[in-house]
């Protein structure tokens, strides 16, 4: 099963948006090498990549990038700091009281960096993978690789990167009800998404949702999921694709063996 969040294509993209899911599904599901997500964090706010398509299936969350033909904007000075502290897990009061801004001009620098990057939404329901690229680029210690496989266009050659659910792990902690709003929310849903998705009030969900923050000792969505990868990395899950991992700086790649 294929979900998404809301997401539409971009008009220059060379097959339509289902067909490209299909075959970025398939070229991950045989692939053997990873990329380092702190490179390429650095890619995105250097401008030399974008983001042209995020979604989810059952078991992993994909995202798909594309080189610029010519460089973007850099992303850097408070702007940087912004968007890297939001999507570290911080909340955006927390991080407009820490550095001594309103809110609505975090929300404001986080929307724009977002956008910059290629990715038309809320803060607050980012995609994991780029939660990750973030937390890998602020802190040495969070280094994470994602599943990379390419796809072959026209119009040049896209990256697919993908991860497990973070969620992957609530089935045996959650109440189903519970477990099923929590999906929701990792994959970036809004209440009234989630509501007319189970058929039921955005004051019942959000019911949920309170209690799965509760249960999982976090006060936001953002948190949440770091919260899920640090249970996954402390139980030492493998990744998929254990063959080679690669870093990438400047169009270099580095291969090293992972044994």
């Amino acid at each position: 099963m294929e979900i998404s969040a809301g997401w539409s294509a971009p008009a220059e993209l060379a097959e339509p948006p289902a067909e490209l899911r299909a075959r970025a599904k398939a070229v991950d599901a045989v692939s053997a090498t990873e990329l380092d997500l702190a490179v390429l964090w650095q890619e995105l706010v250097c401008g030399a990549c974008e983001v042209i398509d995020y979604f989810f299936t059952d078991e992993r969350c994909l995202l798909l990038t594309k080189p610029r033909v010519a460089p973007g904007r850099a992303i850097e000075g408070r702007r940087l700091a912004i968007v890297q502290a939001v999507l570290c897990g911080g909340g955006q009061k927390a991080v407009a009281i820490e550095l001594g801004l309103a809110a609505s001009t975090i929300t404001m620098h986080a929307r724009l960096a977002l956008s910059a990057l290629g990715v038309d939404g809320k803060p607050s329901r980012a995609h994991p993978i780029l939660m990750l690229a973030a937390r890998s680029a602020a802190d040495a210690s969070a280094a994470l690789g994602a599943n990379l496989s390419f796809i072959e266009q026209s119009g040049g050659q896209l990256r697919v990167l993908s991860l497990s659910r973070p969620d992957a792990a609530l089935g045996g902690v959650l109440p189903p009800a519970e477990l099923a709003v929590a999906r929701r929310l990792v994959e970036g849903h809004c209440y009234a998404d989630m509501a007319r998705m189970r058929g039921t009030s955005a004051r019942t969900i959000a019911n949920q949702i309170a209690a799965v923050f509760k249960r999982m000792r976090v006060s936001g969505r953002n948190e949440l999921v770091h919260r899920l990868w640090r249970r996954r990395a402390a139980a030492g899950v493998p990744s998929r694709a254990n063959v080679r991992y690669l870093t990438r700086v400047q169009g270099v790649s580095r291969g090293l063996s992972l044994g």
